[in-house]
């Protein structure tokens, strides 16, 4: 089944409102619309009504991710092949697709208890985000709006959820030593981004280690660093390259309990026929150093 087209947004539960508005609009560049609909607080970076959502809440933690899937008859299949599987499917309320802006959409459970949200049609506008800071744009498109690292306690549980059962397709492993112990760590991909989804094998305080966003140059990236740097935000991890999708990245700390990672020239997979899967030893080539 290779019926999941892309990571479509993110509903993040906080309620550092006012920390989340500036943020997102004076250090990442995306834009808060005047107009909110709804109880969340919606983010855009493209053509997308939006790409996160901010619902109310104490988290401070990944609430629901949200993938998207060409039209009403493939997700209808999507959730035929999840019931085989033996996994609950929840169809969503009339309230829930008013807020989400969806023609369709049913919901489930991974196996860590991540909810996960499939839709189709979403609502698109005519008018391009407001994005003054990133002149070039989010790297999105067909790619969706970037990617996610999540805790997968269960490693092995969470790896046939996501080939298995939503059909996400494997691009690399990296296996890297951790104070004395081997730590796995397994890419996933549903378009050609080199990864949608990262499973990190090991607990961690919050679901969500860090959620990633692209730009088209690296001078972006610099950019976006300095701006880090005078808003006085602390960096996660500091500017590197990771050996595996190839992407110049830094991670800069969220008002919430997880990490941006705000990155260039990450690698795409095309040609799925001549994709050589690789482990690699390290999480970075150089730098991303804490």
């Amino acid at each position: 089944m290779e019926l999941i087209k892309q990571l479509s947004y993110l509903v993040l539960e906080s309620n550092k409102t006012d920390e989340w508005r500036r943020y997102a609009t004076e250090f990442l560049g995306m834009e808060i619309p005047a107009e909110q609909a709804g109880e969340y607080m919606r983010i855009r970076m493209d053509d997308f009504a939006y790409r996160f959502l901010i619902k109310p809440g104490s988290s401070e933690d990944l609430w629901a991710a949200g993938f998207l899937v060409a039209n009403n008859s493939a997700l209808e299949e999507v959730a035929a092949h999840v019931v085989s599987h033996g996994v609950e499917v929840h169809r969503a309320t009339p309230a829930e697709l008013a807020e989400r802006d969806v023609q369709d959409m049913i919901w489930l459970l991974d196996p860590n208890g991540l909810r996960i949200e499939i839709t189709c049609n979403p609502k698109r506008m005519t008018t391009p985000a407001k994005t003054p800071l990133v002149q070039g744009g989010f790297l999105t498109g067909d790619m969706g709006l970037g990617h996610i690292a999540i805790a997968a306690p269960d490693l092995q549980a969470s790896e046939a959820f996501y080939k298995d059962v939503l059909g996400f397709k494997l691009s690399d492993y990296i296996v890297q030593d951790i104070q004395g112990i081997p730590i796995k760590f397994t890419f996933f991909h549903i378009n050609p981004r080199h990864h949608t989804l990262a499973l990190a094998g090991i607990p961690i305080p919050a679901r969500l280690n860090h959620v990633m966003v692209e730009v088209k140059t690296v001078d972006e990236v610099g950019f976006a660093l300095e701006r880090a740097r005078e808003m006085g935000i602390n960096l996660y991890m500091n500017i590197g390259r990771h050996p595996n999708d190839r992407m110049l990245s830094f991670y800069a700390n969220t008002p919430s309990e997880f990490a941006v990672e705000f990155g260039a020239e990450g690698i795409e997979i095309r040609d799925e026929a001549n994709w050589e899967i690789k482990t690699f030893d390290a999480l970075s080539d150089w730098g991303h150093k804490q």
